[in-house]
């Protein structure tokens, strides 16, 4: 989620001579009138207005708290947190993915919300079941949702118009895809223009069609991979023929030279591709009302479609020295008065319940309701104990696959037997 909008940080002065970082475990409850000061850290600048304005009216309503934030950018932020919670000195809020929640968790470096939830009457029925789930070990919570992502086609309306295709509906097949990607490819002054880009990316690309198709990333147990069955195969299959096969796809080599794939598409070069939802403002700015969104198409072999549903939640250090003060931030930065200031901004999808019409209202130039409806038919995103480990060699087999420089078979059966060995010593 990385886009515009930039806004100078302005927190309100400093209240307390606290540590920057939080050190330590203290179970004593800070008393009424103590000051203290708790730190915030994320990555995204894109959210860096909304939470500049989160500190403002937070501490107004609670003059005894200081924030201070900090923006990691993605490349550093999960070095730095391991590094700082390692350490002892990890800030008390930070922003936490599925991938990576069981190493956090597993490790006793988060604070168990549970209680607090219990005694601030916190409803947690109020946020996706799928992320909650996510974000609870052993019976309890661990991080709260802000926001959360499903995928979707996106497709450019005036290259579907000058080539004289209809538009994509929710009734296609994959069958229909590459039907309509045939007509649109072609050669241009420019160069090529492909009808579709099969995308190397698993969360916004391929993971939508292995899970559609019947098959699945790793096993609900954690123990096997799924990328040698049949169905998970026949998916990715599908996506490189797409490329060696038909033309009708940008191969790898060619996505890994723009600086994102989607880049492809914004720039013209591409009629249709899947995206995530976070990708709205940027193909808005990019494209204007010249592009809209779709479901995905199903799968011929199971007439159905799945999604992957990501989100990010609030969490807190286990070693924080302010528990409480590092729980109501987090209580306010999942609380609906700001879950609707995030929809309004048009960035991401908000979390809390009935926030995403105003998401969706955000750019109602755009079908943005269907990346909400794909929650009915979404498929958790996939993550163990040690998901960067395998998840790191199997990006990179896709990517061979992607450039041609070995088989779609050959590269799942490689990434099936790595994964397997990874999950076996978890």
């Amino acid at each position: 989620m990385k886009k515009k909008l930039l806004l100078v940080l302005a927190l309100v002065a400093m209240i307390s001579t606290s540590a920057v970082f939080a050190q330590g475990s203290d179970e004593k409850k800070d008393s009424a009138d103590e000051k203290v000061t708790i730190n915030v850290m994320y990555w995204d600048n894109v959210q860096k207005p909304v939470i500049d304005q989160a500190i403002v009216n937070f501490e107004a309503a609670n003059p005894n708290i200081t924030v201070e934030s900090s923006i990691v950018p993605w490349a550093q932020y999960w070095q730095k947190l391991q590094t700082s919670t390692v350490a002892g000195t990890a800030p008390d809020v930070f922003w936490m993915n599925v991938p990576t929640f069981s190493k956090y968790a597993n490790n006793g470096l988060l604070l168990n919300l549970s209680d607090y939830v219990a005694e601030n009457n916190v409803d947690i029925t109020k946020y996706p079941s799928t992320l909650i789930d996510l974000f609870t070990k052993d019976g309890n919570l661990y991080a709260i949702p802000e926001n959360y992502d499903t995928i979707a086609m996106v497709y450019n309306k005036a290259l579907f118009d000058e080539a004289g295709v209809d538009y994509p509906t929710a009734d296609w097949t994959w069958d229909d895809l590459l039907t309509a990607a045939k007509k649109l490819t072609k050669d241009t002054d420019d160069g090529k223009q492909y009808g579709y880009m099969a995308s190397y990316e698993n969360q916004s690309g391929y993971y939508n069609f292995i899970a559609s198709n019947g098959g699945y990333i790793i096993s609900d147990d954690k123990k096997s991979s799924g990328f040698d069955t049949k169905e998970s195969k026949e998916a990715m299959q599908f996506l490189v023929d797409m490329i060696y096969k038909y033309g009708v796809s940008p191969d790898g080599q060619t996505m890994l030279e723009v600086n994102s794939p989607l880049d492809l598409f914004t720039s013209g070069r591409v009629a249709m591709t899947t995206c995530g939802d976070w990708s709205a403002p940027l193909i808005r700015d990019t494209l204007g009302d010249k592009a809209d969104f779709v479901a995905i198409p199903k799968s011929p072999n199971t007439n159905e479609r799945k999604v992957i549903i990501h989100g990010l939640g609030w969490t807190g250090y286990a070693k924080t020295k302010h528990p409480e003060a590092t729980f109501k931030f987090i209580q306010y930065l999942t609380s609906k008065e700001f879950n609707k200031v995030i929809g309004e901004s048009g960035i991401v999808i908000p979390a809390y319940e009935g926030m995403a019409d105003d998401w969706v209202n955000a750019i109602p130039e755009y079908n943005l309701q269907v990346f909400i409806d794909a929650v009915d038919y979404s498929y958790p995103y996939p993550f163990s104990n040690n998901t960067s480990e395998w998840m790191n060699y199997e990006v990179s087999a896709i990517k061979d696959a992607f450039t041609g420089t070995t088989t779609s078979d050959e590269a799942m059966n490689k990434i099936a037997a790595e994964t397997n060995k990874i999950l076996s010593q978890e």
